[in-house]
Parts: structure tokens; sequence; C-alpha cells
């Protein structure tokens, strides 16, 4: 088994690699801004990403119709909010029946 450094190493270059995905598969749950998203990239996958990254890529998803946005207010602070979109999800099924048929089949 890899050494824990080597598998950190390993998860930041697949959620670098797939981070649309990674941000689809968080929006499955519920709809999210893009700071809770940075925060939870970090968390959970160890990678820092900063609005020069995720704001551009959200625009291009949102251009793709793979989710939608709508600016919610509370109180006096503005958001805008990211939903996955039907085609979105429909992207997250297919990339999960690809990555485990991938390691299920053995070369």
């Amino acid at each position: 088994m890899a050494d824990e450094g080597g598998c950190n190493a390993l998860r930041r270059r697949f959620a670098r690699s797939f981070m649309d995905l990674l941000i689809l598969r968080m929006l499955r749950r519920e709809a999210l801004w893009g700071y809770r998203m940075m925060s939870l990239l970090r968390t959970r996958y160890g990678i820092r990403v900063g609005p020069p990254v995720i704001y551009p890529l959200l625009g291009s998803m949102e251009a793709d119709g793979l989710v939608e946005s709508e600016e919610v207010h509370e109180g006096r602070r503005r958001r805008r909010v990211y939903r996955a979109t039907q085609r979105g999800l429909e992207l997250v099924e297919c990339f999960e029946s690809v990555l485990s048929e991938l390691l299920r089949d053995s070369i």
C-alpha cells in the first residue's frame, strides 16, 4: 500500500483533474456558493482553489448546462448559489459508472 503522502498526492491530482465532476457531486446533495465549494475542496481533497479558478470553472459549467445559478439575498449578504441541472446529474452518474467499471476491471 502506498504511503500516506503518496495517497494525498494522488487524491489532489485526481481532484484537480476532475474538479468539475467533484463539484457536481457536491451539488447533487445541496446548492452551494463558490466560497463554500472552495472550502469543501480544501477539506475533502486537500486542494486550495481560489476565486480565479472556481468562478471561471463554474461559468463554463453553467454555459455547458451542467449547473444553474441564482443570486440569493440573506440580509445584507448576496450570494450566487449553484445547483446541478439534470444534465449535470446525468454526467455524475456516467462518471461514477465509468470509474466503477475501471476499478472493477483488471488489466
